[in-house]
């Protein structure tokens, strides 16, 4: 069992140590920006070096003798061997590899990593990860955050931002592959090789991060975090982890503040015992830091955040597209005055982008960091495939990538938009998932319509919306869609016919297609569900205690399973 000092006697001890981690990854972080930007000014060579690279490295494998990668000499070479591919094709390769141990199939390098992802139809995919994916995520991935942090702040007060520890949600469960190589996201893999020096920079502890039992997660770290006066940052994947841990403390601050007052654990909280021992030798009595806490807040939650954390720098975390209800939440509870930084574009087969300074809503594709190709979706036409010298800003496109870790033209079937360049690299938001978009008579509306929708809808009725999605009721005649939201508050059921009224008219400027199809009776007029409050944050986890990581939750836009469809209409708001 770890033995641990006195909150007082250890924030004393660990100040050097926090100060030198500062340092050290804020140095790491301005040689990312500063690589970033360099490669960004030979986007196009680098990209054509990268794919020549990564085809020399792995033309005798498995994969590369079949497709001839030792006679592949160009881009174009490439593109007229290789077909496009999607998880399927590497699937027999994969299975070998994680559980016979297998290697050289589709990579010359051994993984040293499978990220593990629901899929589209909850079957889980293993993606290997190798050591330059790793490398790649580590230097452009959170660490890039305290570069362009130290970018803003020193050219907005002349300093860099202030150093101290940062509250962290990331939640990881210890697994492994047969053959014993560590699987999850790619996030928990980098922060499990800085498990030993998590208690310099980071709240909550390591033992609450990663649990050894079933532990009330979301109370310790509220626990430990709301302890701890000297936050100056807030990060995690996804905003959505980021507003449950305030929305959790908004509901429970008065059992918090009487636990930190008394230097203890709540008794009501589920806790093996043998965790509740060593939690509590961590923590001890501070009547202080607890009257401080009940004093802000019974002033409100709006602006809680830099009144509690007074020394809170900045909040990073993916708050874009999709997510925009929940970053319009975090403002909410930080006010106005505290940065964000949205992080990086990628999924679980890789990193694709980041974001280059803070607020920025569009992300930088990392040139270097595989090769990348995209099919006009004005065209969707697979044989009219683009590098990044030929796009146009403005033009949606689906990206294929191939990685460096064994995916070759790899359909991760995300559609984004070009709105810009940065040098010579493009600047990209997520539009939508091509699997996102729902059709009942070929109207095909997409995520990006949808969160039009909500935007609009936000605005003409005034009613804040926590989270939302969509569903195609193909059972009614004829078929209909049906809008669920989460709305902040309560709505009075005597608005349902009104705010039904003015979804489906802002869908049917969204989509003149299925306007169309409304007037001419093609489709039924839409259905209006509002949710129970917390309904998203239920679901979130459910899906947390079935084995899904919470750094891989996104919001649920369509629902497209039986078991979402019994869910999510289960928690209809009942009215009197």
């Amino acid at each position: 069992m770890s033995i641990y000092k006195s909150e007082k006697s250890r924030n004393v001890s660990n100040t050097v140590m926090n100060k030198v981690f500062n340092k050290v990854v804020v140095e790491r972080g301005k040689k990312a920006v500063h690589s970033l930007d360099v490669a960004s000014k030979n986007a196009v060579k680098l990209q054509q070096e990268c794919l020549m690279k990564l085809i020399e490295d792995n033309k005798d494998t498995e994969y590369g003798k079949m497709y001839d990668f030792a006679n592949i000499h160009s881009i174009e070479d490439y593109q007229k061997k290789v077909p496009l591919t999607d998880y399927d094709d590497y699937a027999p390769y994969i299975k070998k590899m994680v559980e016979d141990g297998e290697n050289n199939l589709i990579t010359a390098s051994e993984p040293k990593h499978y990220a593990i992802s629901s899929g589209s139809i909850g079957v889980p995919k293993h993606i290997p990860v190798t050591q330059a994916e790793i490398d790649k995520y580590s230097k452009y991935g959170p660490g890039m955050a305290f570069g362009v942090m130290d970018e803003y702040y020193r050219n907005t007060t002349g300093h860099s931002f202030k150093y101290g520890l940062g509250a962290n949600m990331v939640e990881l469960k210890s697994q492994v592959t047969p053959s014993g190589v560590s699987m999850g996201s790619i996030s928990g893999n980098v922060l499990n090789s800085l498990k030993s020096f998590i208690k310099f920079f980071f709240q909550p502890p390591w033992e609450v991060i990663c649990p050894d039992d079933d532990i009330d997660v979301k109370y310790l770290r509220a626990r430990f975090i709301l302890q701890t006066r000297n936050i100056t940052y807030i990060d995690g994947a996804f905003m959505t982890a980021l507003v449950d841990f305030m929305d959790y403390i908004k509901d429970n601050w008065e059992m918090l503040c009487k636990d930190i007052y008394h230097g203890r654990i709540n008794s009501k909280i589920a806790i093996p015992e043998k965790s509740r021992e060593l939690f509590e030798l961590m923590i001890e009595p501070n009547q202080g830091r607890a009257r401080e806490l009940v004093r802000e807040f019974r002033k409100g939650m709006e602006g809680i955040v830099p009144r509690i954390w007074p020394n809170i720098q900045f909040v990073a975390s993916i708050g874009t597209g999709g997510f925009f209800t929940y970053s319009t939440k975090m403002k909410y509870y930080t006010g106005r005055n505290v940065p964000f930084y949205n992080m990086l574009y990628g999924a679980s087969e890789g990193l694709v982008a980041v974001a280059r300074h803070a607020e920025d809503k569009s992300y930088v594709l990392i040139p270097d960091g595989g090769f990348y190709e995209f099919i006009p979706v004005k065209d969707d036409e697979e044989d009219k495939i683009l590098t990044i010298d030929k796009l146009e800003e403005g033009e949606s496109y689906e990206i294929i990538f191939t990685n460096l870790s064994g995916l070759y033209r790899y359909r991760i079937k995300d559609v984004v938009r070009v709105t810009g360049f940065y040098n010579e690299s493009p600047k990209i938001q997520f539009v939508y998932r091509k699997s996102q978009m729902i059709s009942i008579a070929g109207e095909k509306t997409n995520d990006e319509a949808l969160r039009w929708v909500i935007k609009q809808f936000i605005k003409d009725t005034g009613v804040e919306v926590s989270d939302y999605s969509i569903y195609a009721d193909t059972d009614s005649e004829p078929g209909r869609y049906v809008f669920l939201i989460e709305p902040n508050e309560v709505v009075p059921q005597e608005r349902i016919p009104e705010l039904r009224d003015t979804i489906e008219a802002r869908m049917m400027q969204a989509n003149p297609s299925y306007g169309d199809k409304i007037r001419n009776g093609v489709l039924s007029p839409a259905r209006l569900v509002i949710l129970q409050q917390q309904t998203y944050m239920l679901y979130r986890d459910l899906m947390i205690m079935k084995g899904t990581s919470a750094n891989q939750l996104k919001p649920v836009r369509v629902i497209d399973t039986p078991m979402k469809e019994a869910f999510f209409f289960s928690l209809e708001e009942k009215y009197n």
